[in-house]
This record gives structure tokens, sequence and C-alpha cells, in this order.
């Protein structure tokens, strides 16, 4: 784990995490990463560095946190909105079925 990361990479996680919160309610630790990640291939930083930054960026603001491997196929794009394979949603956390919280 590097603890030299830049402040455009530091300002991007908190950006990132900040906008997640606000658009749905709960930061998808992985999705989050994995967008910043990709706005920031330059810097070369490992997907769990990333991870671990978004997740105290998380914990600094006191959002509910998820960890779900984009296994749903559901990621927020720039502007919010979610990006289903081409069907728009409403919410990012429109769901075929009923889900719980425990």
């Amino acid at each position: 784990m590097r603890y030299d990361y830049s402040a455009r990479l530091r300002d991007d996680v908190s950006s990132a995490v900040q906008t997640a919160f606000k658009t749905a309610g709960i930061v998808n630790i992985t999705v989050v990463a994995e967008q910043v990640r990709v706005r920031n291939l330059a810097e070369n930083v490992a997907l769990e560095d990333i991870e671990h930054l978004v997740l105290q960026a998380a914990q600094l603001i006191g959002a509910a946190i998820e960890f779900d491997g984009l296994s749903n196929g559901l990621a927020l794009l720039e502007d919010g909105r979610a990006d289903d394979h081409g069907e728009r949603s409403s919410t990012p956390l429109d769901l075929a079925y009923p889900i719980s919280i425990q």
C-alpha cells in the first residue's frame, strides 16, 4: 500500500464519495473505487488501494457503505444517472425485487 497519493487522486476520491452518498444514500465501495481508478489511470494505483481510500472517505462522512463487487451491472455515470446496459433507471437503487438491510 502506498501512502504518497496525489492531491488530485484524493480530491477525486472525496468528490466521488460525496456524489455517491448524495445520489444513492449509500456508497458502494467497489463501484466508486473503480470509477476513480478509471479516471486516474495515469497514476497507476491498484484498485484495492483506491478502495481503501474510498472506505476511509465514506467513514469520514458517516455514509452507509456496501461492498458489491460490480455483480449487479449497475454503476453510476458521471452525471449521477444509473446505467443498466442501455436502460435508464430513476435511481441507482431501483431493483426488481425487495431487499432488506440487516
